[in-house]
């Protein structure tokens, strides 16, 4: 019952393909073949290479690159808050003056002029314990024109002076003062990691690429196939047409099949030439490119991978898979190092809840003579110190409270964000090893049933030629075989894909790969 039904609707579906050809002819058999050609120019790569290459050209990883090596500088610009400072200047000034009295130096109406000349050179800075220091050397010529007893025409003045400033509450400690630097050097060690870890994304995006060009290249040889076992069929149906135990609707539907295979040959190459250009994307490699690396275009090339699909033994066990990961993942090592940011900066948000209590000091030994020599010469004779303790607290000091707030609910954030990354792996590798399992039993189902499909074909097919099965049964299982054949070398690459994809989860992508 079923065959007759089928018999009816092929019957049904060829009679306007069979009125066609009445009217203009039957159908070449020398139609066009399908161009397969992907490039003028081969090329053979192997995944090592591609991976190689991608890692020495890469734009994505050469901007991380860049960002790794800006962040590796942040150490050295929040260390150079603790560097000496050094200080120097010089001034200059002139006045003109009418006495109006004795007290002022002179007789009423004399005028007289003074010129005055400062310098200083110095040291200033910051100690890690928060001591601020400043240590000048001051220095001043004045000289002028009065006849006073009172005041000297011509007078130098040289003198050491040193300034200190202690916190003693808010802003004590190394602690306090290296916070911006212990941050720094854990942002270059995070840009360091989230650069490992573009490594094994680019790494595990170029091994599924490369297993994809794989597919389709040989996918494209199965299409191949198929069109040959197509074309050996028409001339079963035109040998039999010819003996008189075939029907001209056997040697149509078998034309049709053909064309058919060929319309998916096309589509296969131009499959074939897609994914061959995302893979040359992803490695970009200068000497892939018109004009090197300057290039915007491809060469015209065919990428000929030779890295063998033979599938390797890959035992895995989904506990250990696991706890590996947990070990091993780069993002649990940044989100660690953002508890410790949040740690250190609740730490400076508390210390600014303290008084500021400052301890203040300083020494001055000045020179004073009517010469440069002199004025320096006899520093020490006389001598100023000076001590003292400031206290300040701001009334209700609402802004340090709520920042020490702000700052304890960051630290509660990266705590609950390295949570959420340590549940996304589990979940990222548990996805992987049942994705690796299940590709694996895949891959022997449709091999077992591609061997099925096989000698099926060549049964049915001898079953023609022997006036026992229909051209139309052998075309069903034909196809049937296409799809198998298909159905294996996608298993075998999504096996490919899925160790892949399990080392790039459980952090293991770069072992074995230098």
């Amino acid at each position: 019952m079923v065959r007759c039904l089928l018999i009816t609707m092929s019957l049904m579906g060829f009679g306007s393909l069979l009125q066609s050809q009445q009217d203009t002819g039957p159908i070449s058999e020398t139609a066009t073949p399908p161009i397969t050609a992907v490039g003028s120019e081969k090329v053979q790569l192997s995944l090592d290479q591609a991976i190689r290459l991608a890692l020495e050209n890469n734009l994505d990883l050469e901007v991380q690159r860049i960002a790794e090596a800006r962040a590796l500088r942040d150490p050295l610009i929040a260390e150079a808050a603790f560097d000496p400072l050094f200080r120097t200047g010089f001034t200059w000034s002139k006045s003109s003056t009418t006495s109006t009295g004795i007290f002022e130096g002179d007789e009423e109406g004399i005028t007289s002029e003074r010129d005055n000349r400062n310098y200083f050179l110095g040291l200033s800075g910051l100690m890690r314990y928060g001591t601020s220091w400043n240590l000048r050397l001051n220095g001043s010529r004045s000289s002028t024109t009065s006849e006073s007893g009172f005041f000297s025409p011509l007078n130098y003045r040289g003198a050491y002076d040193l300034s200190l400033s202690q916190p003693l509450m808010q802003g004590f400690g190394h602690d306090i003062t290296e916070t911006s630097l212990r941050v720094a050097l854990r942002n270059a060690e995070s840009s360091r990691l989230v650069m490992r870890r573009a490594v094994e994304t680019t790494v595990a995006s170029v091994v599924s690429s490369y297993w994809d060009l794989v597919y389709t290249r040989q996918n494209v040889d199965v299409q191949q196939r198929a069109l040959v076992e197509a074309t050996e069929l028409l001339g079963i149906n035109q040998r039999r047409l010819e003996v008189g135990t075939g029907t001209e609707l056997d040697v149509i539907s078998a034309e049709a099949n053909i064309e058919m295979q060929k319309a998916s040959i096309i589509d296969a190459v131009n499959q074939l030439r897609d994914i061959q250009d995302v893979l040359l994307d992803k490695v970009n490699a200068p000497e892939h490119r018109v004009g090197g690396a300057s290039g915007p275009m491809f060469r015209d090339l065919e990428v000929i991978p030779t890295t063998s699909l033979d599938l390797p033994e890959f035992p895995v066990e989904m506990a250990q898979a696991v706890e590996f990961a947990l070990e091993t993942r780069l993002e649990l090592f940044q989100r660690d190092l953002d508890i410790a940011n949040s740690q250190d900066q609740l730490l400076l948000s508390e210390d600014q809840l303290r008084p500021n209590l400052t301890l203040s000091g300083g020494w001055n030994q000045p020179g004073n003579d009517i010469t440069f020599d002199g004025s320096w010469s006899n520093i020490g004779e006389d001598f100023t110190w000076n001590a003292g303790l400031n206290f300040e607290i701001p009334i209700g000091n609402r802004a340090a409270r709520n920042r020490m707030l702000q700052s304890q609910d960051d630290l509660r954030r990266s705590q609950i964000s390295r949570e959420q990354a340590a549940h996304g792996i589990v979940l990222e590798v548990t996805r992987a090893v049942r994705e690796l399992l299940s590709a694996r039993q895949s891959v022997e189902t449709t091999r077992a049933a591609t061997r099925l499909r096989r000698k099926e074909l060549d049964g049915e097919t001898r079953r023609l030629e022997v006036g026992i099965s229909t051209a139309y049964q052998v075309l069903q299982v034909q196809n049937s075989l296409l799809q198998s054949q298909v159905s294996e070398l996608q298993s075998q690459v999504r096996l490919r894909k899925a160790i892949a994809a399990y080392r790039n989860a459980s952090g293991t992508i770069l072992s074995g790969r230098g």
